[in-house]
């Protein structure tokens, strides 16, 4: 890391390089991945991943991007993972107490998002990005259905927390109109494609 806590992360399998940043004491990729993966492990192919709406323009734009959640949780290079629940919550804490922010502040959000990129809100919220993490509101996409939807004004990380069995699986979002940094937990998932964040193994 560099005096502005900010370093490099170059993917050997491809070539491609990420700034990544650490906020106390996690270190976490600044950008959506972009890996385009076709990894063979245990008898399975783990390569679904779209750019949004098939368009290069929005990779471009630094969105990434979209996986579903096996292909997200087999994507890492050496050396990085996912992030489970656990350590989006240190993010958020940690935020929370370096800003003097009350206990499950609505604001949190606001210091992650990257300052363009975003529709502006109503209420007039300002995205900080005080950290270097670069949140950008990639949308998602839908594969079921086969719609791409909430470019622009919303963000959602997969994390590999699961629970009821592997049936509910967890996800963290931003969103345009509000400062929160949330969890979700839905079993509804195995046809949506999220953003990925990796997060450095300790």
């Amino acid at each position: 890391m560099n005096p502005q806590n900010k370093g490099m992360l170059f993917d050997t399998r491809d070539g491609q390089t990420y700034t990544v940043v650490k906020i106390g004491n996690q270190i976490w990729t600044a950008e959506n991945f972009r890996y385009l993966p076709s990894i063979k492990e245990k008898g399975d192919l783990y390569e679904n991943s779209w750019v949004y709406e098939n368009n290069n323009d929005y990779m471009d734009k630094g969105y990434g991007r979209l996986y579903d959640f096996n292909t997200a949780n087999h994507i890492a290079p050496e050396g990085w993972r996912l992030p489970n629940n656990k350590d989006f919550k240190e993010l958020r804490v940690f935020i929370t107490k370096d800003n003097n922010l009350p206990k499950n502040s609505n604001k949190v959000g606001n210091y992650l998002k990257s300052v363009e990129g975003w529709d502006k809100p109503c209420d007039g919220i300002v995205n900080l990005d005080k950290y270097g993490f670069n949140a950008k509101p990639a949308g998602y996409y839908n594969s079921g259905s086969n719609y791409f939807i909430n470019t622009d004004i919303n963000a959602s990380l997969w994390s590999t927390t699961t629970d009821n069995n592997r049936d509910n699986i967890n996800y963290w979002s931003l969103y345009y109109g509000s400062g929160g940094f949330y969890s979700h937990n839905n079993f509804n998932l195995k046809n949506y494609e999220f953003s990925v964040r990796l997060i450095k193994d300790p």
